[in-house]
């Protein structure tokens, strides 16, 4: 029994799908980077500096819990992802219209022809929302279906600017189709 439990142990340990740290955008083993769901340059190069270009994955209007729109763009820099979210509404986690930018990651999951896109923002905390006067972290997820184009997914607010724990308030909705 002692054996089996090192056994499992080892291979628990020797697991190689860590995700990459929260810093460090790109995305993880076997990703393509843009996830082979957006718009990409010809040269993919700036040929005056050698430095890639931007790429946009997507930039799309959704819906934010079924009633008010969220912009979302993906865009990519070489390995390197970024996420813009502007929700129409707030909900009490970041003013209404604020602009969210942070370090993104995009996850291709061919054998179940899907996409995930992950990003994670730091807000100021809200008066009268419902982290009172501490910072707020945002952590977006979305799930791109490769097939009919459905992108859902959702924005969870957290207090003290943390990304895990019990959210603030349930997490926000978003639902959408790219074009």
């Amino acid at each position: 029994m002692t054996r089996r439990l090192a056994i499992v142990a080892l291979l628990l340990c020797a697991c190689n799908d860590v995700p990459a740290p929260p810093n460090e955008g790109g995305s993880s083993s076997g990703s393509t980077g843009t996830g082979g769901t957006g718009s990409s340059s010809s040269s993919g190069a700036d040929s005056s500096t050698g430095t890639p270009m931007p790429e946009t994955v997507f930039d799309v209007q959704l819906e934010l819990e079924l009633v008010h729109d969220v912009r979302v763009t993906v865009t990519t820099v070489g390995a390197s992802a970024s996420a813009t979210v502007v929700p129409e509404r707030g909900y009490g986690l970041v003013a209404d219209g604020t602009t969210l930018e942070g370090v993104a990651r995009i996850d291709r999951y061919p054998e179940i022809g899907a996409t995930v896109y992950t990003a994670r923002f730091d807000g100021a905390a809200v008066a009268g929302g419902p982290c009172g006067d501490a910072p707020v972290g945002l952590a977006l997820s979305l799930h791109l279906d490769d097939d009919d184009r459905v992108i859902a997914g959702g924005l969870t607010g957290y207090c003290d600017g943390a990304f895990a724990g019990v959210p603030a308030i349930e997490p926000l909705r978003i639902f959408g189709r790219l074009p």
